[in-house]
């Protein structure tokens, strides 16, 4: 895109990940959210941000996507088992490990600290939905998108040539939305990730891991929704014209 001024907050994200520390730096929201499919430009006029030292931090960055990290132009086979084999077990295994901690400063500061019940049980609803769209696109979505990168790999398989990614894309969106919503609640439960932080090492930890979480979840939500989701849909409309 040639025109500067017109860039969005999802065209600097494509372009480069490393994106998301500036963009994290002043606020904005880069995984799932309105604002992003507007100018940047606007967005900070909006919101009373300096576009000038945005953009001089963005670019600044020009030059620096090394190809690991570089999501838009890896293959999609590619993309998807990263997708599945790296990033799917963090979050898995991560969000496991912060329930139980959670419930561990339940038992123990529960009773005299009283936002910790509240807490933890958004810490235990965030779990369950994420747990439960991994199901989804690793048994449904997933490998329907391989099938459609790849058909020549799979030349016995039957799959009807009719839509079927709108419904379940805005399932999983829906989804997405719903994990902004619940973690934005987290932080605001946490005032950022400061809550009793000097009450013990576990809740250090607690707001260490949730803080990594974080950034984690919404890197995922980006690939996703900024990405993967939008060429797995040319890929169908290929395949249902071929």
């Amino acid at each position: 895109m040639n025109n500067l001024n017109s860039k969005t907050v999802i065209d600097f994200m494509v372009e480069n990940i490393e994106a998301a520390e500036v963009f994290q730096k002043y606020g904005i929201n880069y995984s799932n959210n309105s604002n992003c499919n507007i100018p940047l430009k606007n967005l900070c006029q909006r919101h009373h941000l300096q576009y000038d030292e945005i953009i001089k931090e963005l670019n600044s960055l020009k030059g620096k996507v090394p190809y690991l990290k570089n999501y838009n132009v890896w293959d999609l086979d590619l993309l998807t088992n990263f997708l599945v084999e790296i990033d799917h077990p963090f979050k898995k295994d991560n969000i496991l490990f912060v329930e139980k901690l959670a419930n561990k400063i339940l038992e123990i500061h529960g009773k005299q600290l009283f936002e910790v019940e509240e807490l933890v049980l958004l810490i235990h609803k965030i779990s369950a939905e994420i747990q439960h769209h991994i199901s989804i696109e690793e048994k449904t979505l997933f490998p329907y998108i391989l099938f459609l990168n790849s058909p020549e790999k799979c030349p016995d398989k039957l799959v009807d040539k009719k839509p079927f990614l709108n419904e379940i894309l805005n399932t999983l969106e829906e989804q997405h939305k719903n994990f902004n919503s619940i973690w934005n609640q987290i932080k605001q439960h946490t005032n950022h990730y400061q809550l009793y932080a000097d009450v013990d090492n576990n809740f250090k930890l607690l707001l260490y891991k949730l803080k990594q979480f974080e950034e984690k979840l919404y890197n995922h939500l980006h690939i996703e929704n900024n990405i993967l989701f939008p060429k797995a849909l040319e890929l169908e409309k290929n395949y249902l014209q071929s």
